[in-house]
Parts: C-alpha cells; structure tokens; sequence
C-alpha cells in the first residue's frame, strides 16, 4: 500500500467519523491528505470506494476490540460473553466518541444498495456471531444461543446509539445490568465452573434450587 493512499484513509476515516460522510468532500481529504485530486481518484475511483474502504478498514479493528475485551475476562465463559458490555463505559468515556461508524454510515447512505452499507451489515452479523459463539462456550443450547445472540447484539448496539444522546456512564451500565439480566433469565447446561461447585457443596441439592 503506498504512502500516499495510507494518508488518505487515514485522513477519510478520522474526517468521516468526526463530521460525517456526506459533509465531508473528496477536495478536502485529498488537501488534508496532502495529496493531489488525480492521485486520490488513482487509488480510489470514487468517493462510494473511499467510503467502503475506510469501513473495510475499521472492521478488523473493532472486532479486535471485541477479542480483547474477552481474552482480558479471563477464563471464565460468562464473564467472557458479557464482556463487550463491560468495555462499553471506558469507549463511550474516551476522547472523540461519536458512536459506531458502521451504524453512522448506515443512517446517512439511504440507498440500501449502496456498498458500504454491505460492509456494515457483514461487520454487525460477525458481531452477533461473537455473542452466538461465546453463548455456546457459556453453555447454552444452540437454539438459546442463537435467540441470546440477537437480543445481545440489540442491546449493544442500542447502547452505542443511546450514548450519544443521554448520559454516556448511565448507559453503558444499564446496558451491562440489562445483558446480566438477560444470561441470568437463560437456560443453559452446566459447565466446568458449575460442576466443580456441585461437588465443592455441602451435600446434593433439589433441582432448580
């Protein structure tokens, strides 16, 4: 990738985010970019491209974060399927948050076909996809899972949406309580952790106690 074409993602993407697709013209990244209009439109046809290119761009970052966020809960499943929802107070916290882009991108391209948009749905159905996974490794059933997957993935995204209109920190931890409350009201098979306190108790228990 050349210098050049690394400068003007970089200068669209930071661009976009801060003041929105539509309101940013290709004249102005290529000046901030500091490169010439011609050498823009060689690396990207038009402006559609750029735009499905910064998102391309940002969606192996933001899964990242996703990874991150539940390799630093440890090793415990539960903990790891509600840990995109712990790191929800420090992003909305950080400096320069304006919400998802993948969500923002969506709302100001109104053509359903347009490109991009497709970007933002393959990058929201791997999100769902994560939850789906880590639901299964916290012991729900497929079905469950899946059905567990979808509300998740609601109440996340929910929350990006609502932090940018009320009080960030009270958002972020009712969207935690809510996403504890919707894995605790679930159906799930006992994993390691749960047999491992079975057998630490004190003697056998009813069902459902």
């Amino acid at each position: 990738m050349s210098a050049a074409r690394d400068r003007v993602l970089a200068t669209a993407s930071r661009l976009f985010h801060r003041e929105g697709i539509r309101a940013v013209g290709v004249d102005r990244i290529a000046a901030e970019a500091e490169v010439g209009k011609m050498t823009l439109y060689r690396h990207f046809a038009t402006k559609d491209e750029l735009v499905v290119a910064v998102l391309e761009g940002r969606d192996g970052p933001a899964r990242a974060a996703l990874a991150a966020a539940m390799e630093h809960a440890g090793e415990d499943p539960v903990a790891r399927l509600l840990a995109p929802f712990a790191m929800l107070e420090p992003w909305f916290a950080s400096r320069g948050f304006r919400g998802c882009p993948f969500m923002n991108a969506s709302l100001e391209l109104h053509d359903p076909g347009h490109p991009a948009r497709a970007v933002a749905r393959r990058h929201k159905a791997a999100t769902r996809d994560v939850f789906a996974v880590a639901a299964g490794e916290a012991g729900f059933d497929d079905a469950r899972a899946s059905a567990l997957a979808d509300q998740l993935a609601l109440l996340f995204d929910g929350a990006i949406a609502q932090a940018q209109m009320r009080d960030p920190q009270t958002v972020a931890r009712a969207a935690l309580a809510a996403a504890q409350a919707l894995v605790s009201s679930g159906s799930r098979q006992p994993g390691p952790s749960d047999a491992a306190s079975a057998s630490a108790a004190p003697g056998p228990q009813e069902p459902g106690s």
